[in-house]
């Protein structure tokens, strides 16, 4: 056998040897359960990561949120309710509150359903209509000038409902006022007069009595800005959609 022959088999005899003795060592571990134990670590560390950014998110304002929103409610979010509940008292609404709905701070009911002296009246649904507080004052407070413009009646096909934001056609992965019990959709108006404008038939008209409505909402600062077949045909295209509009942020911080 040449020498080279001889030092090639050499080589292959020390370098198992060096394998085996590191095979046993103590605590060492075949390569099959190296790769076992470590993609173990990574699920574990990809799980406290995201445990981690679910605790971090905990009381921070969401997308498309009012300001300062958050869930479970801030002592701000439980103090503006309070307050709005007595706004609710000196206008002389009468009201009641409801039990715990998911996502709504400060669920209420109003009887009556008569804010500034308009009827707000399902399309189709029962009654109780639960809402939060702030969805009853801003009716209760805008109500007042849309009585003044002539309405009398306002018909709706909702208040909450835990849905997401559909506009354009498409539904997106923020979470609709509905479910915070903050918005109302408006199918019709009724005028001083008992004429009903309704938005599906009527608004491609330009009817002056929705047209009226639309422009003092958005202009109003109580309510953002109406989504009207005017902006958002696609999914507007028979009613208007009001918000309320609401800051939770503690008073100091805005």
């Amino acid at each position: 056998m040449s020498r080279s022959w001889v030092a090639a088999l050499t080589a292959v005899a020390v370098l198992v040897t060096v394998v085996d003795a590191a095979a046993a060592r103590p605590g060492a571990q075949p390569t099959h359960k190296r790769a076992t134990h470590k993609r173990a670590t990574h699920k574990r560390a990809t799980h406290k990561r995201a445990a981690h950014k679910r605790k971090a998110a905990r009381g921070k304002t969401v997308a498309n949120m009012p300001d300062g929103w958050a869930w479970p409610p801030t002592k701000a979010m439980r103090a503006a309710g309070v307050q709005c509940e007595a706004e609710l008292d000196q206008l002389g609404i009468v009201w009641k509150p409801a039990a715990k709905v998911k996502k709504i701070a400060t669920p209420i009911t109003v009887p009556a359903m008569v804010f500034g002296g308009v009827q707000v009246k399902p399309t189709f649904r029962a009654p109780p209509f639960v809402m939060d507080c702030h969805l009853a004052l801003a009716l209760a407070i805008h109500g007042k000038e849309l009585y003044a413009r002539g309405v009398r009646e306002l018909l709706f096909s909702r208040i909450y409902g835990y849905t997401r934001v559909r506009t354009g056609g498409r539904e997106t992965r923020a979470l609709s006022r509905h479910a915070l019990g903050l918005a109302i959709d408006v199918r019709a108006l009724v005028d001083d007069t008992g004429r009903k404008a309704v938005v599906l038939d009527d608004y491609p008209k330009d009817d002056p009595l929705l047209i009226a409505v639309e422009n003092y909402l958005n202009d109003s600062g109580g309510f953002r800005t109406v989504l009207t077949p005017k902006n958002d045909p696609e999914s507007h295209d028979d009613h208007f959609h009001v918000e309320a509009r609401v800051d939770y942020r503690a008073p100091g911080t805005r």
